[in-house]
């Protein structure tokens, strides 16, 4: 069997650039950004070297006369395998233990890269990135000298020291920002500038440091005008303090007493507009101004609907507004009755009605008006239309108007004198009156209700007392139409031809 000398390259300490300074980034951003290739190129080695060492192994196990030019179709000499020649799987775990660490020097590059990346201030952390540097040192040397196992360790303790490092920026950043926020809010400018300062020392320049900053600027004028707001809500200067707000809002709108002291504001301005509306409500309530007293406490309900105040004065409306409205109307109702007003009597007792139609004195009322307007006006057409008695109908029931007009409760000295000439007319009108009828029996006449009277010298009727239309028609003369008016002690009546057609 023949031997392969094959030696193992020296590996270069995988943290040299700690030792220089000038390439110290580049070598950074190298690893980072070919940590892929360089994890992939160690697995070709890796496969190459047991390629290699699977082909010594086969050439030495070739039979006797068999040419090993003709097996390997190459080579014509097959060397000696070397004694220091690891064996594959020993090669491969050594392999895989090298990877491993190179991956865990990988994450300490990242994590350095990491930490110079979020604080723009490292000088807090030197003592702890020394130690993780030193200690990645020691890793180089077990590295170097194919230790890869004890370099493993010495790279994750320094990664670790650098993460835990990161760790502690984050949490001591963290802190800094909320007692600074903490110390805003208490208006406290010594505090809130000391622990702003614990916070520059991470961040000397920083946006979200740099607006706290302005904030602590402005706490002593942020505090003066809390101070006076607060003094004008003391005085119930609601107005005023609300406009302080504004003016705080304007300096720093993040402080975290104003929503609080604006919302205080409101609610005092609130509570004096509903003390104000429940006073008015309550006056106008003893002045029985019961509009204006409901609109007021209306108000009230608009700002808080369970005011008790302003539900006990719309019930006390309810009940005397109520009262007076009826009240009122009775006497109205009861003044245009006597006054013989029948149509301001109806419109009063309505009003009653309107309240609540079960109203025993707005019914009775009202039909009491209703049937002395019906009353009143059917006499007043009698007493103007007096011929339409001649109807026996309308004569019957113009008698039973005259009975109904006189037992009706309210009797004004006009309906009294109505009432009593329409008595006259019907006493008129009651008996029938004889009507002469003279013509010159070449007349035909007609009369209404009564009918054709034909021709006559002279006729006496019997009518009942009214009016009348006598018609007569005759060759030769223009047709005579006249109303009459039939009273007792009627005069006779002519009919003859007045004017002859031409």
């Amino acid at each position: 069997m023949s031997k392969i000398d094959r030696t193992i390259a020296p590996i270069r300490p995988a943290l040299t650039h700690l030792r220089q300074a000038d390439a110290h980034f580049q070598w950074q951003q190298w690893v980072a950004n070919n940590k892929t290739i360089l994890i992939a190129a160690a697995g070709v080695l890796a496969i190459v070297s047991i390629a290699l060492l699977l082909a010594s192994r086969y050439q030495a196990a070739l039979p006797a006369g068999i040419d090993s030019s003709q097996a390997s179709g190459q080579s014509l000499t097959t060397p000696e395998p070397s004694s220091n020649v690891l064996a594959p799987f020993a090669q491969l775990t050594q392999e895989q233990a090298q990877q491993t660490a190179q991956d865990q020097l990988a994450r300490f590059v990242e994590l350095q890269m990491q930490l110079e990346q979020l604080f723009t201030n490292t000088e807090w952390a030197a003592e702890s990135l020394t130690q993780a540097k030193e200690t990645a040192l020691l890793g180089d040397n077990y590295f170097q000298n194919e230790n890869y196992r004890d370099a493993f360790s010495q790279y994750q303790s320094a990664a670790d020291e650098l993460l835990a490092t990161i760790e502690r920026g984050k949490t001591a950043v963290a802190l800094a920002i909320q007692q600074t926020i903490i110390s805003i809010d208490q208006l406290d400018p010594a505090a809130s500038q000391q622990a702003l300062s614990q916070a520059r020392a991470f961040f000397p320049r920083d946006e979200q440091v740099d607006q706290l900053q302005e904030r602590i600027n402005t706490l002593p004028e942020v505090s003066g005008l809390l101070r006076e707001a607060v003094n004008y809500e003391l005085a119930e200067r609601y107005s005023d303090a609300l406009i302080i707000y504004e003016q705080v809002t304007n300096v720093d709108s993040a402080t975290k007493v104003l929503a609080e002291r604006v919302a205080a504001a409101k609610l005092g301005l609130k509570k004096q507009r509903v003390r104000r509306l429940l006073g008015n409500g309550f006056r106008a309530l003893e002045q029985s101004q019961f509009t204006s007293a409901r609109s007021a406490f209306t108000a009230v309900l608009t700002e808080e609907p369970n005011n008790a105040a302003a539900l006990g004065g719309i019930e006390q409306i309810g009940q005397l507004y109520d009262v007076a409205v009826i009240r009122k109307a009775e006497s109205d109702a009861a003044t245009a009755m006597a006054a013989g007003d029948w149509n301001e009597a109806v419109s009063a007792y309505e009003r009653i009605l309107e309240l609540d139609p079960t109203i025993q004195i707005g019914i009775t009322g009202r039909a009491a008006a209703i049937e002395h307007q019906r009353i009143s006006n059917l006499i007043g057409a009698i007493q103007a239309q007096p011929e339409r008695l001649s109807n026996s109908k309308l004569f019957n029931d113009a008698e039973r108007a005259v009975a109904e007009a006189k037992a009706l409760p309210y009797q004004t000295r006009a309906f009294i004198q109505t009432i009593e000439q329409v008595s006259t007319l019907l006493s008129q009108y009651r008996n029938p009156v004889s009507v002469t009828l003279i013509s010159d029996n070449a007349i035909e006449i007609s009369l209404s209700n009564v009918g054709n009277l034909g021709q006559l010298s002279e006729r006496t009727l019997t009518l009942r007392p009214g009016t009348y239309t006598l018609r007569g028609s005759k060759d030769g003369c223009r047709d005579i139409y006249t109303e009459i008016t039939v009273l007792p002690g009627i005069a006779p009546i002519e009919v003859f031809c007045a004017e002859v057609l031409p």
